[in-house]
């Protein structure tokens, strides 16, 4: 049985959620395909161009943890640098700390580039801005808790998000609390990605 069987989604639930996340997941493909496509780039290029501008932490722009961050392997990753760098819009740079290992950077063109791409998820933006507050609450704190149980399924790498974060505490349900900042915080004060994300001990 699978859950992309539509006769299967008209009696289970779990598969008509599924499916419908599958249909999400298209919503990326395209989008990105349409605009790397119109740049000379393949989808996963613009992705990596993308996350290199986003993350200003120079650990977070070496080949290998992008490889994890995305899921794929590091040759993966490595020919769609290099592609990058061939096309001058990726610089490496020696690690000071590790003369063996490179951070990458964009270069001036790169910057352009990924700005003038910036606006890549605008269509599913608009979508999401058409919900409620509290559809979005509810939405934000079931898609951070389906990453979460995946994470911890082994399914996909560590996420520097609040449930995963040594200074977490709470039920991940009814009460959520940061030891770091020591106060009670909101579903909606939850972190996908947090600057101060500390693996467990």
């Amino acid at each position: 049985m699978s859950s992309f069987d539509p006769a299967l989604q008209l009696v289970n639930q779990n598969s008509k959620i599924i499916a419908s996340l599958g249909k999400l997941a298209e919503v990326f493909r395209v989008l990105f395909q349409s605009q790397a496509q119109d740049h000379g780039l393949s989808a996963t290029q613009l992705q990596l161009l993308h996350f290199i501008h986003f993350h200003p932490n120079p650990a977070h722009r070496k080949g290998a943890f992008m490889a994890r961050e995305f899921n794929v392997t590091k040759a993966t990753v490595s020919d769609s640098l290099k592609a990058l760098e061939q096309k001058g819009l990726v610089q490496k740079v020696v690690d000071p700390e590790d003369s063996r290992s490179y951070i990458l950077s964009l270069t001036e063109a790169g910057i352009a580039l990924a700005l003038a791409t910036a606006g890549v998820t605008a269509p599913l933006e608009e979508a999401v801005a058409a919900l409620s507050p509290e559809q979005k609450d509810q939405l934000t704190f079931t898609i951070l808790e389906l990453i979460y149980r995946l994470n911890q399924a082994n399914i996909i790498s560590t996420q520097r998000m609040c449930f995963n974060c040594h200074y977490y505490a709470g039920d991940q349900r009814n009460t959520h609390y940061c030891n770091l900042v020591n106060q009670t915080l909101r579903a909606t004060d939850l972190r996908l990605e947090c600057p101060e994300f500390k693996t467990p001990a």
